[in-house]
C-alpha cells in the first residue's frame, strides 16, 4: 500500500482523544464534552492497525501464491518487522520502571512483559494504574500471534467468509461476556476475541479493496462517513443520557463506532475528503503527532505523575491552575514520543529494510 498521509491524520485524532479521556475529560463541566467516547480512539487504532497490515499481508499471500515467496520466509519477515516497530520502545519503558520501582510493575511485571495485562483484567476486573492503557496493546499482539498464519494458510477463495464468521464469533463473545458476567464489565471489554471485530473490520477493508477496487472507491465516499458519523453521534448520547448500563452501551457501542470508523479509514485510504476535513487530516502537525502516535499513547499515563512528581520538584515550576497543567502534559508527552520516535523507533524500524517485503 502507498503511503497514505490522511491515516496518519486519523492517527492523530485517535491519540489525542484518548488523551483528553484520560487527562481532562473526567474534570469536564460540560455533560457533552464529559461523557463523549474518547476512549474509542482505540476502536479507530484497531481498525487502522487491520487494514494496514492485512493488506500487507495479502500482498505476501499473493506473492506466495505466485511463488515469489514462501509461508515460512512471509512468516519470518513479518514478526521480525513487527517485533522492530513495537518491542523495543515497550521493553525500555517497562525495564526502566521495573528498574525505578515504579507502582504496579513489580507487582505485575509478568502480565505486562507477556503483554497479557488485558488477561489479567478481564480475570480481576481491577485497574492496573497507570498501565491501564496496555490491555489494547496486549490484544493487538496476541491477535498478531495467529493472524499472519490464517490469512496465509486459508484459501483466499475462504477468506472474506472467515472475515464474517470471525466478526460474528467476536459479537457473540462479547454478548456472552456481558450477559453471563455483567458485574465484570472489563471482561467484555478488554477481552481478546471480544476486540477482533474492529481488527477484523479494518481486514475485510483490505480484502474488499484489493479484490474489488472499483466497489472500494465507489462505495466509500465522505458523505457516507459523514451521515455515519451523526447517525453514531445521536445513538450514543441517547443511550448515555437516557439508557445508562444499558446493553447498547455494554455490547454495541464500540462496535458501530467501529463500522464509523471503517468508513473514515476507507475513505481516507483513497484521499477521499476535501475541505476543511482534509485540512484537518493532512497538515505537518497533525501528521507528525500521527507517525509518532505509537509513543505518544505508549507513556501517556505516566506523564501526569512525571509532571508532578518529577517535572514541577526539579525546575520549581507550579500551579494550580488545571488548564496549565493539562498544557505541560501535552508538551511533555509530544516531547518524550518525538525523542522516542528520533532516537529509539526510527533508527530501529531503519533496520526493517534489511528484511524487505
Amino acid at each position: 500500500m502507498n503511503y497514505k498521509i490522511q491515516i496518519d491524520g486519523l492517527r492523530f485524532f485517535a491519540v489525542i482523544a484518548v488523551l483528553v479521556g484520560h487527562w481532562i475529560s473526567w474534570e469536564a463541566y460540560n455533560p457533552v464534552l464529559k461523557h463523549a467516547p474518547w476512549g474509542h480512539g482505540v476502536i479507530l487504532f484497531f481498525v487502522i492497525s487491520g487494514f494496514l497490515i492485512t493488506d500487507i499481508l495479502l500482498n505476501q499471500k499473493e506473492k506466495i501464491t505466485n511463488g515469489e515467496s514462501t509461508i515460512g520466509k512471509s512468516l519470518k519477515v513479518f514478526y521480525v518487522r513487527r517485533f522492530l516497530r513495537i518491542f523495543p520502545a515497550y521493553y525500555l519503558l517497562l525495564f526502566f520502571l521495573y528498574y525505578v520501582n515504579y507502582p504496579k510493575t513489580r507487582e505485575l511485571f509478568i502480565w505486562f512483559v507477556t503483554y497479557t495485562s488485558n488477561i489479567y483484567q478481564s480475570i480481576t476486573n481491577e485497574y492496573v494504574g497507570n498501565f491501564n492503557h496496555l490491555w489494547s496493546l496486549a490484544v493487538e499482539e496476541q491477535f498478531y500471534i495467529v493472524w499472519p498464519f490464517l490469512i496465509f494458510f486459508i484459501p483466499k477463495k475462504h477468506l472474506l467468509k472467515f472475515f464474517i464468521a470471525t466478526i460474528i464469533v467476536s459479537f457473540i463473545s462479547r454478548l456472552t461476556c456481558h450477559c453471563l458476567y455483567p458485574e465484570k464489565w472489563m471482561l467484555a471489554a478488554y477481552f481478546t476475541p471480544n476486540l477482533f471485530l474492529p481488527l477484523v473490520l479494518g481486514a475485510f477493508l483490505a480484502f474488499i479493496k484489493k479484490e474489488n477496487v472499483v466497489f472500494f472507491y465507489n462505495f466509500f465516499k465522505p458523505r457516507l462517513a459523514y451521515v455515519g458519523l451523526v447517525i453514531y453521534g445521536l445513538l450514543y448520547y441517547y443511550f448515555s443520557f437516557k439508557q445508562a448500563n444499558s446493553f447498547y452501551n455494554a455490547v454495541l457501542d464500540e462496535y458501530l463506532f467501529a463500522v464509523v470508523s471503517a468508513f473514515f479509514v476507507a475513505t481516507s485510504s483513497i484521499s477521499g475528503f476535501s475541505g476543511i476535513t482534509d485540512l484537518l487530516l493532512t497538515n505537518k502537525f497533525s501528521n507528525y503527532i500521527g507517525r509518532i502516535s505509537y509513543g505518544v499513547y505508549l507513556i501517556h499515563l505516566f506523564i501526569p505523575a512525571f509532571f508532578w512528581d518529577v517535572f514541577t520538584q526539579n525546575t520549581h515550576i507550579h500551579t494550580d491552575n488545571k488548564k496549565t497543567a493539562w498544557a505541560f502534559y501535552f508538551i511533555l508527552c509530544f516531547t518524550a514520543a518525538a525523542l522516542s520516535y528520533r532516537f529509539i523507533e526510527k533508527p530501529i524500524n531503519a533496520l526493517k529494510k534489511r528484511v524487505g517485503y
